[in-house]
């Protein structure tokens, strides 16, 4: 499809931080599916902040695809699940009202247990509406586990952000959604 707009609203993990937003997964999957897809991560921001600024940063730019993925600020946060999960539904109700696509990402995990253990419950309550809504999911979570089911020391630099191969791991997840549900044709 010439002309697909996608726009990933998200936190330091969407921006690609500690690097650039061209180093993140949201540039790596563009460029391997030939896309445009925004990236709007910004660093530090919760659930609620992203659904703050949903309009200015998604909706004004009449994409056709929004990836939405945060949580990780929240758990650092101790926000509440029903409250995350609240967040990332009006943010895809909100899509789908201005017929865009929403796409939810399932957060990465992160090193520290009690974030951990916030960020699963997040994972499940997301999965769930996501499953009872008929909305498309990229699973970022299971890719970057080791074979001990913990966040892989490979895939991330700090506990909580991927390094360069977690942000290529990132990537492929998102095209393996991207070509298989989206649009199979412009991925190679």
């Amino acid at each position: 499809m010439i002309g697909l707009l996608i726009v990933a609203i998200g936190d330091s993990i969407t921006y690609g931080f500690p690097y650039s937003p061209a180093h993140s997964w949201v540039a790596k999957a563009a460029a391997k599916c030939n896309a445009d897809i925004l990236n709007q991560g910004i660093c530090g921001e919760t659930t609620a902040e992203m659904l703050a600024r949903f309009e200015r940063d998604v909706m004004y730019h009449k994409p056709d695809i929004a990836i939405i993925m945060g949580g990780t600020n929240d758990a650092f946060a101790d926000i509440d699940e029903a409250e995350v999960e609240q967040n990332i539904r009006s943010m895809a109700e909100l899509a789908v009202q201005h017929s865009i696509r929403p796409i939810i990402g399932l957060p990465i995990p992160c090193c520290p247990p009690r974030e951990e253990s916030l960020l699963a419950a997040y994972r499940r309550r997301i999965a769930f509406f996501c499953e009872h809504s008929a909305i498309t999911t990229i699973d970022f979570y299971t890719p970057m586990l080791d074979v001990e089911g913990r966040f892989s020391k490979e895939m991330q630099i700090d506990g909580v952000h991927p390094n360069e191969a977690g942000y290529q791991v990132m990537a492929n997840a998102a095209i393996t959604v991207l070509e298989t549900v989206i649009y199979p044709e412009q991925c190679d």
